[in-house]
C-alpha cells in the first residue's frame, strides 16, 4: 500500500466513523444529545474552555457551536462562568454534575456500540490498533503544533 493510499483510507474510515457517531446519537433515543452536543459536553469533561477555543478543539467554527451550546445550557448540562481576562469580561463553559453524569452515561452506550463493531479484533489486536491510533494521533498533533487533550 502507498503512504498516499494509506492517508486517504485514514481520511475515509474518519468521515465514516463520524457518520456511525452522527447516526449513533440520531436513532439512540437513550443518548438525549445530539453528537456535536455529545462533543461538546466531552470536551468540557476534560477542562473548561472560552467558547472560541472549544471551537478550535472541535474544529467549528464559534457561530456552529452557538446553538448547541444554549441548548446544553437550557437542559442544565453545562454553565457559562464569567470571569475577567485581559481586563475583560469573558464567559467560560463549565460542564455541570447533570452534563457528567450524561457524559458518563453516553460514554457506556458508546462504548457498547464501538464493542459490537470492533469484534472482529481480539484483545490483543483491539489494545493494538488503539495504541497505534494514539501514536498517530500524537505525531499528526505534534507536526500541526496543537494540543488535544
Amino acid at each position: 500500500m502507498t503512504k498516499q493510499g494509506l492517508f486517504y483510507k485514514l481520511i475515509v474510515s474518519a468521515r465514516i466513523s463520524q457518520v456511525c457517531a452522527i447516526r449513533f446519537f440520531n436513532e439512540n433515543k437513550k443518548a438525549d444529545i445530539t453528537f456535536n452536543q455529545y462533543e461538546i459536553l466531552s470536551a468540557l469533561k476534560n477542562g473548561n474552555y472560552y467558547q472560541r477555543d472549544l471551537a478550535k478543539y472541535l474544529f467549528k467554527g464559534t457561530s456552529n457551536l452557538s446553538k448547541d451550546i444554549k441548548v446544553l445550557e437550557n437542559k442544565g448540562l453545562l454553565k457559562r462562568i464569567m470571569k475577567t481576562n485581559n481586563n475583560r469580561m469573558v464567559k467560560t463553559l463549565h460542564l455541570t454534575q447533570k452534563g457528567k453524569n450524561l457524559i458518563d452515561k453516553n460514554e457506556d452506550l458508546i462504548e457498547n456500540y464501538i464493542d459490537d463493531i470492533l469484534k472482529i479484533y481480539n484483545i490483543q489486536e483491539y489494545k493494538q490498533f488503539e495504541q497505534y491510533l494514539d501514536m498517530l494521533k500524537d505525531k499528526l498533533t505534534e507536526s500541526v503544533g496543537m494540543i488535544l487533550e
